[in-house]
């Protein structure tokens, strides 16, 4: 589930409270949200580089100063973090001020322009980087956010797969440095007794390694009347001998707790169940009880994402108040037998062979099931996630105006094999049902990997940036399983997992290890959904003018990294230079042309033969500020995504600039 759902509470009457805070995203800004913003400070103010007004201000008419503290928490005097006059709060340095009217509070942090050193650096002692207590989410697998306060201060949590025993519990206090607090449930928590899982006994019982119940991908959200829903997929480790077949089983159910305490959630209600034949061609196609997540639209009407591999993804409508199935599908509580269950997957299965093979994927129109819902995606993926943007308006370089002031619903969905070739891809929609598509109208579908029939937009794959330090960074392989969500104060952040092999080129281990990380995200100026390809340090999210991007970029020169339809194995960036006068080019030839416009947006143009991707030649993008993996220093990165003039996939382009920044805290 993202953007504000997360972090603001269900009203009476179940309408979810939504605020301008989503169409904020960055430093500073006119228009007032609802609970937090964030402004920047210049922190190189004699550069001769001037941060624009409305990154270093916010207009909050009619509050009091209540409070101001320093980026070390310290308690400091009025005007120290910030100066308030005529209605204005300007940016001076690093902090937090709280504002007040009436009983109402507001919370303005401030952070640097320039990034500064998040202190988040890999190392090569697996042991501080990939245990279940490491600081830098090592070992968390299938990361869901939510920001609560705590002591008059914002406090992250990630809920994530926990395998045995309960899903595990992480808290921070700035999305950068984590600590692990420990399971959801207690080992003893009841939950009834699921059809043929007896040899299960309690879900919570069964130690790591022995068979047994695993606790796989959450979502964790408010809920109504208080406390906090978590959804989660319990998944069989035994094989269930019925009818002469083996079959894995999964189901989706839901836990309450009215705080984020470990062991303190309790069982609720099932919402989905699955039962999947071992080891036949039969499994190949089906719909799999797992990976729940959840969305509201602007009228509070909730909705449960879920499912993988085989038919795609799938979307039910849930009761707001209870948090369960709006159809009562399960108002019994009871669990239904395998038999029912199979029934129901070969309706399904044979719906959607139907579709495939008579309709196809270029219809208006997906399947809907009585007790799956309406399917969202076709074939071979798993984890949807969806995340709700208001108040967005479309428009290109020559300022023509596509659409304005539009709800639009983003999808990211994993394709393929967990450990093989596991990407991100999604679409767009502004229906919560879809269909989502491309940027080209192509749906979303898995066909397989590389397959030339794969649609979609390809937001995140496997990647390295050459000469990085393998000390402090580490190649992206295989990220997948993300989630979207929007703080309070505005930034947008993509936490996913993803596996590397530095380690072992490093000579640390012998496997690959697997960690989440967290990304800021954007939305260029055609609406399109982009990710920065480095992990979030604490930047504001500012864009970037051309004059900045310029003084400090080594001779224009920068990494760049296409994805393409594959598994990116050996996607490896190259030096390309952007030039003052609007070229692209590389050591021996003119690529294209570059052109910046508007709040921060970039516009590619690749000439005939010279596409960094085949067929991608046109790339609409950001240029954001950023805390470079791979040169582990402040500086700038540019993320895109494709828009070809025929096809129905398109994909993601990143670059890093050869930053000169220098200075207090910009260098690591």
């Amino acid at each position: 589930m993202r953007k504000t759902s997360k972090i603001l509470a269900l009203t009476l009457g179940s309408v979810m409270v939504l605020s301008s805070l989503a169409v904020l995203g960055a430093c500073g800004g006119k228009t007032e949200p609802a609970v937090a913003a964030r402004i920047c400070y210049d922190n190189l103010p004699d550069d001769g580089i001037e941060i624009p007004a409305d990154q270093t201000s916010i207009e909050l008419k009619g509050y009091d100063t209540v409070k101001e503290t320093n980026a070390a928490g310290e308690e400091v005097a009025a005007g120290v973090v910030a100066t308030y006059e005529n209605g204005v709060l300007t940016a001076k340095s690093a902090g937090t001020v709280i504002l007040s009217k009436g009983d109402k509070s507001f919370r303005v942090e401030v952070v640097p322009a320039y990034v500064t050193n998040p202190n988040n650096q890999y190392t090569p002692n697996r042991g501080s980087d990939f245990t279940q207590g490491s600081k830098l989410l090592g070992g968390t697998h299938d990361p869901s956010l939510i920001e609560v306060e705590e002591n008059g201060k914002p406090a992250y949590y990630i809920f994530s797969t926990g395998w045995a025993t309960g899903n595990e519990i992480r808290r921070s206090e700035d999305l950068i440095h984590w600590e692990y607090k420990g399971k959801a449930t207690a080992v003893t928590t009841p939950m009834p007794l699921i059809d043929l899982w007896e040899e299960e006994k309690n879900v919570s019982l069964a130690p790591d390694g022995a068979p047994g119940i695993q606790w796989w991908a959450p979502d964790i959200v408010p809920a109504y009347g208080g406390g906090y829903w978590l959804y989660t997929c319990c998944v069989s480790h035994l094989a269930h001998n019925t009818d002469g077949s083996e079959y894995s089983k999964a189901c989706i159910v839901l836990f309450h707790s009215m705080s984020l305490t470990p062991g303190s959630f309790t069982y609720q209600g099932v919402l989905m169940q699955s039962a999947i034949p071992q080891r036949t061609a039969d499994s190949s196609y089906d719909v799999n009880s797992i990976d729940p997540q959840i969305i509201y639209s602007p009228d509070g009407k909730m909705y449960m994402a879920y499912g993988s591999f085989g038919t795609g993804n799938w979307m039910l409508e849930l009761n707001p108040k209870t948090g369960l199935r709006k159809d009562k599908m399960y108002e019994s509580g009871e669990f239904k037998d395998i038999a029912t269950i199979r029934e129901y997957r070969n309706e399904a299965v044979d719906m959607y062979m139907d579709f495939a093979k008579n309709q196809g994927a270029t219809k208006d129109t997906l399947i809907k099931h009585p007790f799956y819902g309406t399917m969202i995606s076709l074939n071979f993926m798993e984890a949807p996630v969806i995340a709700r943007h208001d108040g967005v308006t479309v428009s290109d370089e020559t300022g023509k105006v596509y659409a304005k002031n539009k709800t639009y619903y983003y999808s990211s969905h994993s394709y393929n094999g967990l450990d093989s070739a596991y990407q991100m891809w999604g679409g767009r929609s502004e229906s919560v049902w879809g269909i989502y598509r491309s940027t080209n109208g192509g749906i979303v579908y898995n066909v397989g990997v590389g397959d030339k029939n794969n649609s979609g937009n390809k937001y995140m794959g496997t990647f390295k940036w050459q000469d990085a330090d393998k000390n402090t960074s580490i190649d992206i392989r295989l990220p997948g399983h993300n989630d979207y969500f929007t703080t309070k104060d505005g930034v947008n952040v993509a936490a996913y997992i993803t596996r590397t092999d530095t380690y072992q080129q490093n000579n640390v281990t012998q496997d690959i290890v697997f960690v989440s990380q967290i990304h800021q995200y954007y939305l260029n100026s055609m609406g399109d959904l982009v990710i920065n390809p480095n992990r979030y340090g604490g930047e504001s999210g500012r864009a970037v003018t051309q004059a900045e991007l310029f003084k400090y970029t080594q001779d224009g020169k920068f990494k760049m990294v296409a994805l393409k339809n594959d598994n990116n194995l050996a996607a490896t960036s190259v030096d390309v230079t952007l030039t003052e006068d609007g070229k692209i080019s590389d050591a021996t030839s003119e690529l294209g042309t570059w052109q910046m416009y508007g709040n921060g947006y970039i516009v590619l143009r690749f000439k005939e033969g010279f596409e960094p991707t085949p067929g991608q030649n046109l790339y609409y993008g950001v240029v954001r500020t950023a805390w470079l993996d791979d040169q582990n220093k402040s500086g700038f990165t540019i993320t895109c995504m494709s828009h070809p003039e025929e096809g129905a996939q398109s994909y993601a382009l990143f670059m890093n600039n050869y930053s000169t920044l220098t200075g207090t805290g910009l260098v690591g």
